[in-house]
């Protein structure tokens, strides 16, 4: 039979190991809340792949004349030609795959992500208008050429628009975008590294 003292140190004993599991388990589970928290964050950003913050919208016109030469001569009856307008966007943002977390504490948070970068740059088929159109015998005007000359106006209003500060804007814009989610999610310090 177990006599009044040993009851107690029973009891005692087991309400000890009572308040040790309970403290265990709210460390683990303050753990897991806030592995949860930047599993939610990633969760969050990443379905969005590429998070396309600013749109550059443009109307281009394109004038393509060449002749066949020899040396420094034009060949007569040798011109080809075209004259086509068309509408593009380039869209700017960022990779989300490239979004770290380095802290994660309390309300705090702090991210480290790559500038923003020309994620797309598209012409609209639907309103490619070719106004003059010239080819000769000799030199025969071929879809490549329109393509080649298409490329590289591309290649020029991209650097436009970053000379003229545009990709500087969208990185403005993507900090604000990405403290409102963040703000969202309840954090109240946040700090983002480029």
């Amino acid at each position: 039979m177990i006599d009044k003292n040993d009851k107690n140190k029973i009891l005692m004993i087991l309400f000890t190991i009572f308040i040790l599991f309970t403290i265990l388990m709210n460390k683990n589970i303050l753990k897991l809340n806030k592995e949860k928290d930047s599993a939610i964050i990633f969760e969050k950003i990443s379905q969005i792949r590429e998070l396309s913050v600013n749109k550059y919208y443009y109307t281009n016109v394109i004038s393509f004349k060449q002749n066949k030469k020899i040396k420094d001569l034009q060949i007569p009856f040798t011109q080809k030609s075209f004259l086509i307008k068309y509408d593009g966007v380039i869209k700017t943002g960022i990779d989300l795959n490239d979004v770290k977390i380095i802290e994660n504490k309390n309300n705090n948070i702090k991210l480290k992500i790559k500038k923003v970068q020309i994620l797309d740059h598209k012409i609209d088929e639907k309103n490619i208008y070719v106004y003059d159109e010239k080819t000769s015998l000799f030199n025969k005007l071929e879809i490549k050429d329109v393509f080649t000359e298409i490329s590289k106006e591309k290649e020029k209003i991209e650097q436009k628009i970053i000379k003229e500060g545009f990709l500087e804007q969208t990185n403005k814009n993507t900090q604000k975008l990405l403290e409102n989610i963040l703000r969202g999610l309840g954090y109240e310090k946040i700090e983002i590294i480029y």
